[in-house]
């Protein structure tokens, strides 16, 4: 598991038409809530919000052994091994997205695989789309997390809660899978800020 990619789920990951009936979203602008429930490409929304070009910051790539909870959110094998990528999304000189990926070895073309190895600084997302992969998300959930390795690479306190989403990507061909990867995003406050209500 990537060293510095932790946190501390508040509460519990709610599905969406859970969390749209809760106060999670209070407060939020209508672009807030539309990152947040995205099933597009983030890379895409983040540029088209930015203005600009968005780049992935590698904080670790490598492989490792899949655990037992994300064996059951992916419907993986436990002990199987997967290429695990932890990256910044960063777009105008600023940090904006958290993004840990987990691809069982088993449920990813070659050429995909081969792909991400040799551009390690471009998202996913655009690595996916300049290979001509179209890809759903399912499982989408949302939360509320307090990340410390998260926040001090944004330099807020510790403790800020931010929002957070999990979920499945995935491309199947006829008889084998083109990725399928459990992804969870941690969003700065910048992009959607979480507020603590009692």
């Amino acid at each position: 598991m990537a060293k510095g990619f932790s946190y501390t789920l508040l509460g519990q990951w709610l599905g969406v038409e859970e969390a749209r009936r809760k106060t999670i979203l209070d407060g939020l602008l209508p672009h807030q809530k539309l990152l947040l429930f995205s099933e597009g490409s983030m890379t895409l929304e983040l540029e088209l919000l930015t203005q600009g070009n968005v780049e992935a910051e590698i904080r670790f790539m490598g492989l490792t052994s899949i655990t037992a909870e994300a064996a059951s959110f992916l419907g993986a094998e436990v002990g199987a091994e997967a290429m695990e990528r932890e990256v910044w999304l960063t777009g105008g000189g600023r940090r904006l997205l958290y993004a840990h990926a987990l691809i069982p070895e088993g449920m990813i073309a070659p050429d995909i695989k081969s792909a991400l190895d040799e551009r390690p600084k471009e998202p996913l997302g655009r690595v996916l789309a300049s290979n001509g992969v179209l890809f759903a998300k399912e499982r989408l959930e949302i939360g509320i997390v307090k990340s410390p390795c998260a926040s001090r690479d944004l330099e807020i306190p510790e403790d800020t809660p931010l929002f957070a989403r999990r979920y499945i990507l995935f491309n199947k061909g006829a008889d084998r899978w083109i990725i399928k990867a459990g992804l969870t995003e941690i969003f700065s406050p910048e992009l959607v800020g979480a507020v603590l209500r009692s």
